[in-house]
């Protein structure tokens, strides 16, 4: 006669029962770190590409509520709100070469009588206005792009105007509004200018103005979210320029450029949201399989144990043998109800 000897561990020391115990901790973990990592939005920034991080010349230790953007009283006379002088003078000539050769800076003493903070545009700005648009019109939008500065910021220029004053910076922004400027001689329009308000990403609600030489074929005369539309632009920093609001008077920073680019509406909004929706499904069906792979490996491997000689001996332990069940017919029972305690130390010896 052959004896088969279970040489098997129990079950609970199984080395496969550890093994997938150890796989259902690892995927709990998995699940665990998923939800923490997918929880945080700046972790899908990179699916939207809007993780750009601000240059390092701003100037963090101002913060746009420490700004004052109060406009600064003229020290004789006054003009209403919103109202400026400008006059146009023929008999001024400009001659390129008092600009300079570098394109990336006007020359700070020809912008002496530029006035920070004062509502519109003064008289005497008209000489140091018409030398830089005189540059900005001598020049084409390539060279001032090519030169122009990127890490002039909005508070940079606010803090600092005479530090940066006629400098060419390149500045991206949200357009809010398009409009004619009269400039000039007034029995003309052909030297008009447009001026255009944008926000930029460390504006805030605090708008930038700009003047432009030549219009953008694309953009008509609007407001508000009409526009709404990216652009680009390289411009000379002018001024603090004051301006009238419904809650008074404010300061925006006045640049001068040739024209600006309207960045294309984002036609791959559509694309984005598909690909986001393909990694989505890929990441599910991955998870998905990973689960059925599992799944179809532990039925197996519980048919396999059920179909073993170890499952027969499991089983045999879980059942009482008959001798045992048939002994407690000849056990003695008792009422519970007639059971009477001992109340003393006597009864309960």
């Amino acid at each position: 006669m052959q004896f088969q000897k279970n040489s098997s561990p129990t079950p609970y020391l199984n080395r496969r029962d550890q093994y997938r115990m150890m796989g259902l901790l690892g995927v709990l973990f998995l699940v665990v770190i998923s939800i923490d990592y997918t929880r945080k939005p700046e972790n899908w920034a990179w699916f939207f590409s809007l993780d750009k991080k601000q240059s390092d010349s701003e100037l963090k230790e101002y913060s746009l509520d420490d700004l004052d953007f109060r406009v600064k009283e003229p020290e004789h006379g006054s003009l209403p709100a919103d109202t400026f002088v400008v006059v146009s003078d023929p008999a001024t000539t400009i001659d390129l070469d008092e600009l300079g050769f570098d394109v990336a800076q006007i020359p700070p003493e020809l912008l002496e009588d530029v006035q920070d903070k004062r509502v519109g545009l003064l008289r005497i700005e008209q000489d140091a206005m018409d030398r830089v648009l005189k540059r900005v019109r001598a020049l084409k939008q390539s060279e001032l792009e090519n030169a122009a500065t990127h890490d002039v910021g909005f508070r940079v220029v606010f803090t600092d105007a005479e530090k940066h004053r006629g400098q060419l910076i390149a500045v991206e922004g949200t357009l809010w509004r398009f409009q004619k400027y009269p400039f000039g001689d007034p029995e003309t329009e052909t030297d008009d200018l447009w001026q255009a308000w944008f926000f930029s990403s460390d504006s805030g609600n605090n708008p930038w103005v700009v003047f432009l030489t030549e219009k953008p074929d694309e953009l008509t005369p609007g407001s508000g979210l009409s526009l709404n539309r990216k652009i680009s632009l390289a411009g000379y920093f002018f001024k603090n320029y004051g301006y009238a609001t419904e809650e008074g008077l404010h300061i925006a920073p006045m640049l001068i450029a040739k024209t600006l680019t309207l960045k294309p509406i984002p036609a791959t909004a559509d694309t984005k949201t598909e690909n986001l929706s393909l990694y989505i499904f890929l990441i599910l069906m991955t998870i998905g399989l990973l689960f059925g792979i599992m799944t179809w490996w532990f039925v197996r491997s519980d048919r396999k144990f059920n179909n073993s000689h170890l499952a027969e001996i499991a089983a045999s332990r879980h059942e009482a043998p008959p001798e045992f069940i048939s002994s407690l017919a000849d056990q003695p029972t008792n009422d519970p109800n007639q059971l009477v305690l001992p109340t003393t130390e006597k009864e309960k010896q």
